[in-house]
Protein backbone atom coordinates (compact mmCIF):
# COMPACT_ATOMS: atom_id res chain seq x y z
CA UNK A 1 0.00 0.00 0.00
CA UNK A 2 1.43 3.43 -0.89
CA UNK A 3 2.74 5.53 1.95
CA UNK A 4 1.45 8.82 0.54
CA UNK A 5 -2.21 8.11 1.10
CA UNK A 6 -4.74 10.63 -0.11
CA UNK A 7 -8.52 10.65 0.32
CA UNK A 8 -8.88 9.63 -3.32
CA UNK A 9 -6.57 6.62 -2.85
CA UNK A 10 -8.40 5.57 0.34
CA UNK A 11 -11.75 5.74 -1.43
CA UNK A 12 -10.35 3.75 -4.34
CA UNK A 13 -9.00 1.13 -1.96
CA UNK A 14 -12.40 0.81 -0.20
CA UNK A 15 -14.18 0.52 -3.54
CA UNK A 16 -11.86 -2.32 -4.57
CA UNK A 17 -12.88 -4.23 -1.43
CA UNK A 18 -16.46 -3.01 -1.13
CA UNK A 19 -17.94 -6.50 -1.51
CA UNK A 20 -15.72 -7.85 1.26
CA UNK A 21 -16.64 -4.97 3.57
CA UNK A 22 -20.36 -5.47 2.99
CA UNK A 23 -20.03 -9.23 3.47
CA UNK A 24 -18.27 -8.91 6.84
CA UNK A 25 -20.68 -6.19 8.01
CA UNK A 26 -23.68 -8.32 7.08
CA UNK A 27 -22.21 -11.40 8.75
CA UNK A 28 -21.45 -9.65 12.05
CA UNK A 29 -24.87 -7.96 11.99
CA UNK A 30 -26.58 -11.31 11.50
CA UNK A 31 -24.58 -12.90 14.31
CA UNK A 32 -25.41 -10.01 16.65
CA UNK A 33 -29.11 -10.20 15.84
CA UNK A 34 -29.26 -13.98 16.24
CA UNK A 35 -27.34 -13.98 19.51
CA UNK A 36 -29.51 -11.22 21.00
CA UNK A 37 -32.75 -12.83 19.83
CA UNK A 38 -32.15 -16.49 20.65
CA UNK A 39 -29.29 -16.87 23.13
CA UNK A 40 -29.76 -14.06 25.66
CA UNK A 41 -32.53 -14.60 28.22
CA UNK A 42 -34.97 -11.66 28.12
CA UNK A 43 -35.35 -9.65 31.31
CA UNK A 44 -38.62 -7.93 32.20
CA UNK A 45 -39.22 -5.12 34.67
CA UNK A 46 -42.36 -3.58 36.14
CA UNK A 47 -43.28 -1.43 39.14
CA UNK A 48 -46.05 -0.44 41.50
CA UNK A 49 -46.49 2.81 43.40
CA UNK A 50 -47.51 3.30 47.02
CA UNK A 51 -48.13 6.45 49.08
CA UNK A 52 -47.05 6.94 52.70
CA UNK A 53 -49.37 8.98 54.93
CA UNK A 54 -48.10 10.35 58.27
CA UNK A 55 -50.86 11.28 60.77
CA UNK A 56 -48.64 12.36 63.65
CA UNK A 57 -46.16 15.18 63.13
CA UNK A 58 -45.30 15.74 66.78
CA UNK A 59 -44.64 12.92 69.24
CA UNK A 60 -44.89 9.17 68.62
CA UNK A 61 -42.96 6.81 70.84
CA UNK A 62 -42.52 3.98 68.34
CA UNK A 63 -38.99 3.77 66.92
CA UNK A 64 -37.74 2.79 63.47
CA UNK A 65 -35.10 0.20 64.22
CA UNK A 66 -34.65 -0.95 60.60
CA UNK A 67 -33.74 2.53 59.42
CA UNK A 68 -31.49 3.17 62.39
CA UNK A 69 -29.53 -0.06 62.01
CA UNK A 70 -28.97 0.60 58.32
CA UNK A 71 -27.74 4.16 58.87
CA UNK A 72 -25.42 4.11 61.87
CA UNK A 73 -25.88 0.87 63.80
CA UNK A 74 -26.30 2.70 67.13
CA UNK A 75 -29.12 4.37 69.06
CA UNK A 76 -32.74 4.59 67.97
CA UNK A 77 -34.61 7.05 65.79
CA UNK A 78 -37.98 8.04 67.23
CA UNK A 79 -40.91 8.54 64.91
CA UNK A 80 -41.26 12.00 66.46
CA UNK A 81 -38.25 12.90 64.30
CA UNK A 82 -40.09 11.67 61.19
CA UNK A 83 -42.52 14.56 61.06
CA UNK A 84 -43.44 14.62 57.38
CA UNK A 85 -44.77 11.91 55.11
CA UNK A 86 -41.90 12.41 52.69
CA UNK A 87 -39.35 11.88 55.45
CA UNK A 88 -41.26 8.86 56.69
CA UNK A 89 -41.27 7.46 53.15
CA UNK A 90 -37.48 7.57 53.11
CA UNK A 91 -37.40 5.53 56.31
CA UNK A 92 -39.97 3.10 54.93
CA UNK A 93 -37.71 2.35 51.96
CA UNK A 94 -35.21 0.88 54.45
CA UNK A 95 -37.96 -0.72 56.51
CA UNK A 96 -39.62 -2.54 53.59
CA UNK A 97 -36.28 -3.65 52.17
CA UNK A 98 -35.38 -5.50 55.37
CA UNK A 99 -38.57 -6.74 57.03
CA UNK A 100 -38.83 -10.55 56.84
CA UNK A 101 -42.51 -10.32 55.83
CA UNK A 102 -41.39 -8.39 52.73
CA UNK A 103 -38.18 -10.22 51.86
CA UNK A 104 -40.02 -13.55 51.92
CA UNK A 105 -42.11 -12.34 48.96
CA UNK A 106 -39.14 -11.43 46.75
CA UNK A 107 -38.44 -14.95 45.50
CA UNK A 108 -38.07 -15.18 41.72
CA UNK A 109 -37.34 -11.50 41.13
CA UNK A 110 -34.82 -8.77 41.86
CA UNK A 111 -36.60 -6.08 43.89
CA UNK A 112 -35.82 -2.47 44.73
CA UNK A 113 -37.64 0.19 46.78
CA UNK A 114 -37.10 3.80 45.75
CA UNK A 115 -38.47 7.04 47.11
CA UNK A 116 -39.72 9.20 44.23
CA UNK A 117 -38.00 12.60 44.28
CA UNK A 118 -38.03 12.85 48.10
CA UNK A 119 -41.84 12.72 48.03
CA UNK A 120 -44.22 10.48 50.05
CA UNK A 121 -44.34 8.09 47.09
CA UNK A 122 -42.36 4.84 47.00
CA UNK A 123 -41.84 2.91 43.78
CA UNK A 124 -41.54 -0.85 44.13
CA UNK A 125 -39.70 -2.32 41.12
CA UNK A 126 -39.25 -5.99 40.28
CA UNK A 127 -37.11 -7.52 37.54
CA UNK A 128 -37.38 -11.12 36.37
CA UNK A 129 -37.02 -13.35 33.33
CA UNK A 130 -40.75 -14.06 33.71
CA UNK A 131 -42.95 -10.97 33.20
CA UNK A 132 -45.84 -12.35 35.22
CA UNK A 133 -43.57 -13.21 38.15
CA UNK A 134 -42.23 -9.65 38.16
CA UNK A 135 -45.77 -8.25 38.27
CA UNK A 136 -46.91 -10.69 40.96
CA UNK A 137 -43.95 -9.90 43.22
CA UNK A 138 -44.54 -6.15 42.86
CA UNK A 139 -48.23 -6.43 43.70
CA UNK A 140 -47.68 -8.79 46.64
CA UNK A 141 -45.14 -6.40 48.14
CA UNK A 142 -47.47 -3.44 47.66
CA UNK A 143 -50.30 -5.35 49.35
CA UNK A 144 -48.05 -6.40 52.23
CA UNK A 145 -46.68 -2.88 52.79
CA UNK A 146 -49.69 -1.55 54.82
CA UNK A 147 -49.45 -4.44 57.29
CA UNK A 148 -45.70 -4.01 57.70
CA UNK A 149 -46.19 -0.29 58.23
CA UNK A 150 -48.79 -0.87 60.98
CA UNK A 151 -46.63 -3.53 62.64
CA UNK A 152 -43.77 -1.03 62.88
CA UNK A 153 -45.53 2.27 63.53
CA UNK A 154 -49.02 1.37 64.78
CA UNK A 155 -52.43 2.01 63.26
CA UNK A 156 -52.87 5.56 64.52
CA UNK A 157 -49.68 7.06 63.17
CA UNK A 158 -50.18 6.70 59.44
CA UNK A 159 -51.05 4.36 56.62
CA UNK A 160 -49.93 3.08 53.23
CA UNK A 161 -52.09 3.48 50.13
CA UNK A 162 -51.57 1.60 46.88
CA UNK A 163 -51.63 4.14 44.04
CA UNK A 164 -50.90 1.93 41.02
CA UNK A 165 -50.56 -1.83 40.67
CA UNK A 166 -47.96 -3.52 38.51
CA UNK A 167 -48.89 -5.04 35.15
CA UNK A 168 -47.01 -7.80 33.38
CA UNK A 169 -44.69 -6.06 30.86
CA UNK A 170 -45.16 -6.98 27.22
CA UNK A 171 -41.58 -6.33 26.14
CA UNK A 172 -38.25 -6.95 27.87
CA UNK A 173 -35.87 -4.23 29.01
CA UNK A 174 -32.94 -6.42 27.99
CA UNK A 175 -31.58 -7.36 25.55
CA UNK A 176 -32.23 -4.47 23.17
CA UNK A 177 -32.20 -6.43 19.91
CA UNK A 178 -32.36 -3.38 17.63
CA UNK A 179 -29.54 -1.63 19.46
CA UNK A 180 -27.35 -4.73 19.49
CA UNK A 181 -27.99 -5.24 15.79
CA UNK A 182 -26.86 -1.68 15.03
CA UNK A 183 -23.76 -2.25 17.14
CA UNK A 184 -23.09 -5.40 15.13
CA UNK A 185 -23.43 -3.47 11.88
CA UNK A 186 -20.99 -0.79 13.05
CA UNK A 187 -18.46 -3.33 14.33
CA UNK A 188 -18.75 -5.38 11.14
CA UNK A 189 -18.15 -2.32 8.97
CA UNK A 190 -15.06 -1.37 10.97
CA UNK A 191 -13.70 -4.93 10.78
CA UNK A 192 -14.30 -4.97 7.01
CA UNK A 193 -12.45 -1.70 6.53
CA UNK A 194 -9.54 -2.86 8.69
CA UNK A 195 -9.33 -6.09 6.73
CA UNK A 196 -9.33 -4.13 3.49
CA UNK A 197 -6.39 -2.05 4.74
CA UNK A 198 -4.58 -5.23 5.80
CA UNK A 199 -5.04 -6.83 2.39
CA UNK A 200 -3.67 -3.71 0.75
CA UNK A 201 -0.62 -3.74 3.03
CA UNK A 202 0.30 -7.35 2.28
CA UNK A 203 -0.42 -7.00 -1.46
CA UNK A 204 2.91 -6.29 -3.19
CA UNK A 205 1.70 -6.71 -6.78
CA UNK A 206 1.71 -3.79 -9.20
CA UNK A 207 -1.69 -2.76 -10.48
CA UNK A 208 -2.77 -0.40 -13.24
CA UNK A 209 -2.49 3.12 -11.98
CA UNK A 210 0.46 2.46 -9.64
CA UNK A 211 3.13 5.12 -9.79
CA UNK A 212 5.85 3.12 -11.55
CA UNK A 213 7.73 6.32 -12.23
CA UNK A 214 8.21 6.79 -8.50
CA UNK A 215 9.42 3.22 -8.09
CA UNK A 216 11.89 3.10 -11.01
CA UNK A 217 12.44 6.72 -11.88
CA UNK A 218 11.28 6.26 -15.50
CA UNK A 219 8.08 7.47 -17.15
CA UNK A 220 5.29 5.04 -18.15
CA UNK A 221 4.24 5.51 -21.77
CA UNK A 222 1.69 2.68 -22.15
CA UNK A 223 0.05 -0.32 -20.48
CA UNK A 224 -0.74 -3.77 -21.90
CA UNK A 225 -4.42 -4.52 -21.36
CA UNK A 226 -5.50 -7.95 -20.15
CA UNK A 227 -8.32 -8.54 -22.63
CA UNK A 228 -9.61 -11.66 -20.88
CA UNK A 229 -9.89 -9.88 -17.52
CA UNK A 230 -11.37 -6.74 -19.05
CA UNK A 231 -13.82 -8.72 -21.21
Amino acid sequence: MPKDLTPQKIIGMLLRHVKLIFLIAALVTLISYGYSSFFITPVYSTSSLILIHSYNDSVVTKSTTYYNNSVNGNGRVAVSEISLSSTLAGHCVILFSNMPDMTSLMSGASVSFEQVDESPFIRISATSSNPQVAANVCNQLAEQAPKCFQDEYGKGNGKVTIITSAAAPSSPISPNVNQNTLYGLAIGAVLGILLAFFLEIIDTTLKPGDDLAKLYGVPVFAEIVDFEKEG
